[in-house]
């Protein structure tokens, strides 16, 4: 009986830890993901300012022109910068997605292991004891 219980509490332990693993995954997932949105908006928003500083045409005289080219010149690089942070954030939310799914396997796992002892010992338990009876008495009785 008492292997039974301290199995029973390995495995609800078991559960327990993956459990947690799988709330942490989900957690981290949902911040890599939100990271991401947030970078790709960024990227969008600049590379939508650069395309608009591009397409001015107020310059009066050379410098007015020299400055929006540069100006346009280093919201694109902006641009590109925001993109590859926004590609590395997609990378990282996709590891993150991946780790979530291997955790819910896991957590999955260790419910069916917990329920398969679970039921294990209630069914040896329910089942009589199939000790053969003593015999008593002498064989001359």
């Amino acid at each position: 009986m008492t292997s039974d219980r301290q199995r029973l509490r390995r495995v609800r332990l078991i559960e327990r830890l993956r459990s947690s693993e799988h709330r942490q995954a989900a957690a981290e997932a949902h911040r890599a993901e939100l990271v991401r949105q947030k970078l790709e908006k960024l990227s969008e928003r600049t590379r939508s300012l650069a395309q608009l500083y591009a397409l001015r045409d107020g310059a009066r005289d050379g410098a007015d022109l020299r400055g929006a080219t540069l100006l346009s010149a280093h919201m694109n690089e902006l641009g590109r910068t925001a993109e590859q942070q926004a590609s590395q954030a997609r990378d990282a939310a996709d590891e993150r997605l991946a780790e979530l799914a291997i955790a819910d396997r896991k957590r999955r796992r260790a419910e069916d292991n917990r329920r398969d002892v679970h039921r294990a010992i209630i069914d040896r338990l329910a089942k009589p004891d199939s000790t053969p009876a003593r015999r008593t008495g002498t064989e001359l009785e």
